[in-house]
């Protein structure tokens, strides 16, 4: 009798391993898998991120039993995306919604005016990358040998092919299938990042938001360095991008100025939720003054108020830093000699006032974060 309860309980659990994507990748690539389970690309359902969760739970489509965002946010649960089933909590919506072989499936990028969406390669165990030393190359595994089999060598990945060639690999554009912009029902575009690449620089999403960084990206061999998986700014090392911001002071007749440089390609935190901050403090004899905090956020509302995305027909207000704009933020202040002013610039991940209204309970959301600071010594 046991025999047949534990067959049954192994055929219950066969379709679901069946459809995870990543348990082969973490064998051969285990530092960017340990890198990849810690990002928002693993934690962006609803069952492991409480802001989406929070949104969603507020949606009407919600009481139709209607999921809209797994375009983006879960495209891994292939049944989900197909319509076959509903949301539910599921192993892949809770350790893979965007998994590995999503992103390397990407083939191009297809244009639409309300959102863009991904195209994907119909050929099977066929990912796509970028290694500059291997452009426009298509590497199959190969196993090779000499000295009557005494010398083994092996190239690609017994595993998958690998395409090199894919020019959206190296210029970025293949993040731009969900990160690019979003437009609701009644024409709003409720997130533009407004991306303005740069002519006479190479940063791109990827160079900025996945560097190299030290570690083998295969254990087949050691390659020294692989590009960082932990894609997400609110549980990584805020040092990667912090040096897109660029503070600086200069005194004036009346007071000073703040100079904030965004020297990325898009505008800085453009979702609605988010609210960027600007905060100085002067160090005088002893004593701290605290100036007046400064944001920089996008409302969108409807009839003069806030609303939900799906709601809101108008933007309210809009001072977020565009891409590669010098803000210049003035003080009345006068500043004296051996004062030392202490400027950082943060963000919150979800602003403050909508916490409540959202029902989030984790108040660390709501908390100010740090992206960079820089002391002035007069």
């Amino acid at each position: 009798m046991r025999y047949i309860i534990s067959l049954i309980s192994l055929i219950s659990i066969l379709p679901l391993h069946a459809t995870l994507e990543n348990v082969t990748c973490k064998k051969c690539h285990p530092i960017i898998y340990s890198e990849y389970e810690n990002s928002m690309h693993s934690k962006s359902s609803i069952f492991s991120d409480p802001v989406h969760k929070a949104v969603w739970n507020k949606h009407p489509y919600k009481l139709k039993g209607k999921y809209k965002c797994a375009k983006c946010h879960t495209p891994s649960d292939h049944k989900l995306m197909e319509g076959k089933t509903h949301l539910t909590k599921n192993q892949i919506q809770l350790t893979e919604p965007i998994s590995c072989q999503t992103c390397h499936t990407i083939k191009s990028i297809k244009k639409h005016a309300r959102m863009n969406s991904n195209i994907f390669t119909k050929e099977k165990k066929y990912f796509f990358s970028a290694d500059n030393k291997k452009k426009g190359e298509k590497i199959e595994f190969k196993s090779e040998s000499s000295l009557f089999g005494l010398i083994k060598r092996t190239t690609g990945s017994p595993y998958h092919k690998i395409d090199y060639s894919n020019e959206n690999f190296y210029n970025g554009d293949m993040c731009l299938g969900c990160h690019d912009h979003k437009k609701n029902g009644k024409g709003l575009l409720v997130c533009d990042m407004q991306i303005k690449k740069d002519p006479k620089s190479k940063d791109t999403c990827i160079s900025c938001h996945m560097p190299k960084i030290k570690g083998s990206f295969v254990n087949l061999k050691d390659t020294h360095t692989h590009a960082f998986h932990g894609i997400s700014i609110h549980n990584s090392d805020l040092k990667l991008l912090s040096e897109y911001i660029k503070l600086s002071l200069n005194q004036t007749d009346s007071g000073f100025e703040v100079d904030i440089k965004n020297l990325a390609n898009h505008t800085l935190f453009p979702q609605p939720l988010r609210v960027n901050q600007l905060r100085v403090t002067i160090e005088r004899a002893g004593k701290v003054i605290s100036l007046k905090r400064k944001n920089f956020v996008r409302i969108i509302g409807k009839k003069g108020k806030p609303a939900m995305p799906w709601i809101a027909d108008r933007v309210l207000k809009d001072t977020l830093i565009k891409a590669h704009e010098i803000r210049k933020i003035k003080y009345d202040t006068k500043l004296q000699k051996g004062d030392s002013v202490v400027v950082e610039f943060g963000y919150y991940l979800v602003n403050p006032k909508a916490l409540k209204k959202l029902n989030i309970k984790d108040k660390s959301l709501g908390e100010f974060t740090v992206l960079t600071e820089k002391r002035f010594s007069l």
